[in-house]
């Protein structure tokens, strides 16, 4: 270093002593500059473990309900193991065939009750004659006319257009004839 020249002289130089230095300013016990070059990295590590425990979090809570669903599904087949060794027994076998299908064992006699209110129609009063009665377009032309909710074939309401017979045309005037022949 040169020395300072102060009024055409060499300044002498001061050999230990030390300028006051100003107070450094500190955050969490770090100097300011630290501080913020810490606050960088937590941020960077912060984003970089973001997608990972996203991923983690999402993949828990996924297998927590896949096992619920393997739990209620491991629930049905034994429900359903169970029912299939209870059909196989002979005594069910019979129970069934009496209650769905009405079988009477040799020598019984079968009654049905039937109670006033309970009737319900069998499936041949429901069935409905559905026997073409003419032509496929006249079928066509009926429902194309009959309105949407009725079943019954529709009556006209107004009678027939009476027939009317046209007047015959007065005959045209007679046309005079050209006097003369032909001219040529």
């Amino acid at each position: 270093m040169r020395d300072a020249v102060v009024g055409g002289k060499a300044a002498p130089r001061r050999v230990g002593v030390r300028r006051p230095k100003m107070p450094e300013r500190t955050f969490f016990g770090l100097s300011t500059g630290r501080a913020v070059i810490l606050g960088v990295v937590v941020c960077a590590l912060a984003l970089t473990l973001a997608v990972p425990l996203r991923t983690y979090f999402s993949q828990r809570s996924e297998l927590e309900s896949v096992l619920a669903e393997r739990q209620t599904l491991q629930d049905e087949v034994d429900a359903l193991q169970t029912q299939k060794s209870q059909l196989d027994e002979p005594s069910r076998i019979a129970a069934d065939a009496r209650e769905r299908l009405r079988f009477v064992m040799p020598g019984e006699t079968p009654y049905q009750v039937q109670l006033p209110g309970d009737y319900s129609p069998s499936s041949e009063d429901l069935a409905v004659d559905d026997t073409p009665t003419g032509p496929w377009f006249t079928e066509l032309w009926n429902t194309a006319v009959q309105p949407q909710g009725s079943d019954e074939p529709q009556e006209p309401t107004s009678a027939p257009m009476p027939l009317v017979q046209p007047e015959p045309a007065p005959a045209p005037p007679p046309v005079p004839e050209p006097e003369g022949g032909p001219v040529g």
